[in-house]
């Protein structure tokens, strides 16, 4: 894997964010300030994202069930933030999971942008949220579901921080990237040795249950097959083998149906449906 800057990768990553933030969206959270007045430069698609919000979610009222025992946190992908699992929740939401998100990652007072930090320092954020949802909702673990860093965060907390033994499962669309252009992007290189760290003894946690999704068309991930984890015990799926019609690259993952159907397959195994091209008709 090279660790190189490249133009091409660099503006793959914002065209792809811009694509993320294109549909359309719902009311609008206050920013703050710094955030408002950036925002205000900016074109309507590129600041979409935020307008879209999160209903239902970080909703500690919310009841845990015996059906779903624990409180399932999604974690965000570089460059995005918690809005970015926007397609995500309303379902979630309505299968009765309890859904909690945080934005992670901000770095220089770079304001829209999430997961650009050095990842240890996002990694004590996203501890600090976890300790906060368990201790408020009397839970003693959590299911887990990050995009892209946001897979790799859980890792790290997991292995080098106190989430040993808090989380169930991790479940992950997407992993190691092969190019940077920020602090925590340098550290995702697949050759960094942030990844030799955190890929220490395995790839995996024991006493967690580990699922990777990739997606061919990933302009980020390359090869697309560094998404996977190499562990015996690890389940790894792409995209592609479920619905070959499914164009999603790296950032979209999180807008793909499919994806969500997967995802809903690891936390409820016992009652799985067939994930496929038709997963958006059923859900």
């Amino acid at each position: 894997m090279s660790s190189s800057i490249t133009f091409k990768t660099l503006l793959a990553l914002l065209v792809c964010f811009l694509i993320t933030l294109s549909s359309p969206v719902a009311a609008a959270p206050v920013l703050p300030p710094d955030e408002a007045r950036f925002a205000a430069a900016l074109p309507n698609h590129v600041t979409g994202l935020h307008k879209r919000g999160l209903t239902g979610v970080n909703d500690f009222n919310c009841k845990l069930t015996a059906a779903h025992p624990r409180p399932l946190i999604l974690v965000h992908a570089t460059l995005l933030t918690a809005e970015s699992w926007w397609s995500f929740t309303p379902t979630l939401r309505k299968r009765g999971y309890c859904v909690f998100a945080l934005t992670y990652g901000r770095y220089n007072n770079i304001p829209i942008f999430g997961g650009l930090a050095p990842i240890e320092q996002s990694a004590q954020e996203l501890a600090t949220f976890v300790d906060n949802v368990m201790a408020r909702m009397n839970a003693t673990q959590v299911d887990y579901v990050g995009h892209s860093q946001g897979g790799i965060l859980g890792r790290y907390w997991m292995k080098y921080l106190d989430g040993a033994g808090k989380a169930v499962g991790l479940f992950n669309p997407v992993q190691t990237i092969s190019d940077a252009i920020a602090p925590s992007f340098y550290q995702m290189v697949n050759s960094s040795p942030f990844i030799a760290k955190l890929n220490l003894g395995g790839d995996t946690i024991p006493g967690v249950i580990h699922s990777n999704i990739a997606t061919r068309y990933d302009e980020v991930v390359t090869p697309y097959s560094t998404a996977w984890q190499t562990s015996p015990g690890a389940t790894n799926a792409l995209l592609q083998d479920m619905c070959g019609i499914s164009f999603n690259e790296h950032l979209t993952m999180v807008n793909s149906m499919v994806v969500l159907q997967w995802v809903l397959n690891q936390l409820e195994p016992s009652t799985a449906k067939t994930a496929n091209c038709f997963s958006r008709f059923f859900m």
